[in-house]
């Protein structure tokens, strides 16, 4: 049998550090080593100063974890979009992919930082995960 799995989507704002912007790439390496120990997946982007994360894998882990970006003192008003029960990973293989948002149409943009339902952000990072891919090959 095998054990349970979900699917959590958030937003929450970037808070400003003195030090300058933001390291999205130095968040994605601690996320990667982490979440492959938790056997967690997910995609997250930064976009005019909003996170916006899907992460998916047990409901424990996914909890646990979600207690830690709560208490994340580089996010503020995390906003839980959406979290439902999964058959698989979209993202499997992907202990945390870095997506780039700059080639978003306004329209996805907005969807992704401002309006969309949890399934509508993960649609779009799945899609901007995959170009990824794609452009590695």
């Amino acid at each position: 049998m095998t054990s349970p799995l979900e699917r959590v989507v958030y937003r929450s704002d970037a808070v400003a550090r003195s030090e300058g912007p933001v390291d999205l790439s130095a968040i994605v390496m601690t996320s990667v080593r982490n979440n492959a120990n938790s056997r967690l997946t997910g995609a997250l982007a930064l976009h005019d100063g909003i996170f916006v994360q899907v992460l998916e894998g047990g409901p424990d882990a996914l909890s646990a974890l979600m207690d830690v970006i709560s208490a994340d003192e580089r996010h503020r008003n995390v906003r839980l979009l959406a979290r439902w029960p999964i058959q698989s990973q979209l993202f499997l293989g992907w202990a945390m992919v870095q997506v780039d948002t700059r080639t978003l149409s306004h329209h996805a943009a907005k969807v992704v930082v401002q309006t969309g339902s949890g399934a509508q952000v993960t649609g779009v990072l799945a899609d901007l995960a995959n170009a990824r891919l794609t452009s590695l090959i």
